[in-house]
Parts: C-alpha cells; sequence; structure tokens
C-alpha cells in the first residue's frame, strides 16, 4: 500500500513538473526561437537592401546573393517549427492608364512618381521640368508566429520598413532619402529604385537565396533646368508620389524627415498627404494609431517648394530566387 502511494505522489509530481514545462517552458523556448528568426530575416533583408544601394550608388558588384533563413528553431517531441514565407511579387498589375497616368487597379500598385516643376518663373525663363514614373516590385517576408508577434516585413521602393499585423509599423532601413534646409536653401536628395524579376514564392525549412542583380543608373538633378532670363538658377517645386503597402512606416518617416528641416508643414512650404481607393486617407498626426490595411497600397505625395537644388538617382535592379535551398 505504501508502495503504491509513493508511486502515485512520485508520478503526480512527475505530471505536475510536466504540465509547468508545457505552459511555461516550452513557449517561452518557442518565443525565443521566433524572435531569432525575425531577427535573422531582418538582418537579411537589411543586407540585401545595402547591397543594392551599393550597386547603383557606388558601383559595387553587378550580382550577390543573401540567405533567408526561413524557419525557426523547433522544442523537439513539443513544438514544430515556426516557418515564414518570402514573396516577390509583380508590383502593379496592369500598369497606368494611359490617360489619367494613375494605376489601372488602385489600390494594388507599388509605383513612385516624382516631378521637378518650375516655381514662380519670370517671362521667358528656363524651365526644363522633369517627371518619372514607374512600376516597382517588392519582397515581402511574412513570420506567423504563435508565441512571438506576428509580423511582415516589405522590401519596396527602396525602404525595408516592418509591420506587427497592421497597427504597428516602423521604416528599419530608410531609403536614401534627405532633405536639408541651409538659411533658407532647401537641398533634396532622393532615390528612385525599380525593382524588376518574375514572380516567385517559397516557405519551408531551412534557406532560400535572394540574388540581386544590377540594371542600370541615371543620375538626374536641377543644375541648369529652372533658371530667369539672365542665368541665374530660381528656385522650383519637388513633388514625389508614391503607392505602397506599409503605408504608416512610409508616412511617419517622410514626416519626420521633412518636419526636422522644413519645420511644421503648410501649403506655403511643404505637404504630406494621403490617399485611398475611393478618398483621402487618415492618418498621424491626424490619426493616433495606424490601423490600416497590409493587403492593399495607399499614396502618399510629398510636395515641397521653393526648392534650392535635388538629385535622384533613378535606377533598376532585378531580383530573383536562387534554384537551391536547405
Amino acid at each position: 500500500m505504501v508502495a503504491v502511494i509513493g508511486t502515485l505522489l512520485a508520478l503526480l509530481v512527475f505530471f505536475a513538473l510536466f504540465g509547468v514545462f508545457i505552459t511555461q517552458y516550452v513557449p517561452l523556448w518557442m518565443e525565443e526561437n521566433e524572435s531569432q528568426l525575425s531577427n535573422q530575416l531582418q538582418t537579411s533583408l537589411s543586407t540585401l537592401k545595402s547591397g543594392v544601394d551599393d550597386q547603383y550608388l557606388i558601383g559595387g558588384i553587378p550580382s550577390y546573393s543573401v540567405p533567408f533563413t526561413l524557419g525557426s528553431q523547433s522544442v523537439p517531441l513539443f513544438a514544430q517549427p515556426t516557418v515564414a514565407t518570402l514573396s516577390y511579387i509583380a508590383g502593379c498589375p496592369g500598369g497606368f492608364s494611359p490617360t489619367t497616368g494613375a494605376p489601372q487597379q488602385v489600390g494594388a500598385c507599388d509605383f513612385e512618381h516624382i516631378s521637378y516643376t518650375a516655381g514662380k518663373l519670370a517671362t521667358g525663363s528656363q524651365n526644363n521640368s522633369y517627371h518619372q514614373i514607374s512600376p516597382s516590385d517588392y519582397l515581402a517576408v511574412v513570420v506567423p508566429s504563435r508565441y512571438y508577434t506576428p509580423v511582415s516585413y516589405f522590401f519596396e521602393l527602396d525602404g525595408v520598413s516592418e509591420a506587427q499585423n497592421s497597427v504597428h509599423q516602423w521604416m528599419l532601413v530608410p531609403p536614401p532619402f534627405n532633405v536639408t534646409n541651409n538659411s533658407g536653401a532647401i537641398s533634396l536628395t532622393s532615390s528612385f529604385l525599380v525593382l524588376e524579376g518574375p514572380a516567385e514564392t517559397f516557405s519551408g525549412q531551412g534557406s532560400k537565396d535572394v540574388t540581386s542583380t544590377y540594371l542600370s543608373t541615371t543620375n538626374v538633378s536641377s543644375t541648369g533646368r529652372f533658371e530667369n532670363p539672365g542665368g541665374v538658377a530660381v528656385t522650383f517645386n519637388i513633388s514625389i508620389t508614391m503607392g505602397v503597402h506599409n503605408v504608416c512606416a512610409w508616412y511617419n518617416y517622410l514626416y519626420n524627415m521633412s518636419y526636422n528641416a522644413l519645420g511644421k508643414s503648410s501649403s506655403t512650404l511643404w505637404t504630406l498627404t494621403g490617399a485611398q481607393s475611393g478618398g483621402t486617407l487618415a492618418l498621424p498626426p491626424t490619426s493616433s494609431i495606424c490601423a490600416e490595411s497590409l493587403t492593399t497600397t495607399y499614396d502618399l505625395t510629398l510636395k515641397i517648394l521653393s526648392v534650392t537644388y535635388a538629385i535622384t538617382f533613378i535606377a533598376q535592379d532585378k531580383l530573383s530566387f536562387n534554384a537551391g535551398g536547405l
């Protein structure tokens, strides 16, 4: 009888400890594994974006590959690994309307449109405006974590952003975009990166290499474009419109960059507005919480007036998945 009671007590202790292991230790272990997976994917995306920038800004190597680890570690016998999905997606199906220039499929178009236009010019002044619009593909990584926070990453229009569901969005690695104001002389540096390549998706344990192949670069500047009749450079206006998925990350980045350089937004100096299919888009600081969908695109338009000098790097790059993978 004593032996039976002792055995039962031992089993009770075992099952109690086993229950603690299942309910407490396994979730903590898997949370750490999923966090590590997210950190690895952040590093891979940052490395890829940095390499693409090197290719077109300073003439880096024309082709290179970056491995993306898509599966987390597991807890043997107790928890399966978490598997991320890596997708390279056609950014603008249908292209643009030949009459309006707007995307044919509103809400489903990654694109950028930049224009240099004349400001207040006297009669006879030189006005060599510049316009460029192009769709761009984008790279998306979705990590459907079960213990850590589910997260999505986007490499679109030369920026790497992160979204934890649709509420919390950040710009992880910004594009080479910079606004300065030196005693009233406003300067702007920006990029116009077009990503090309076949649409592909991969999901599974192990890793998949993403290859970046440099295609072309053209530098466009305002030098000599806008001058008065005496040949003296005059100020001009810049408008940048972009269609993006992770809209709050882009909005906050562009807003903070412009605000820090130019002060409070005004219709006479700079404005940043958002639009979606059917009307305007409420975003910070108008809306305190960003809860926009990650499955549709939104348009942001930044207008800066009375610009003194600007340069834009127009670049094309091809992304593709290697045939292999571990």
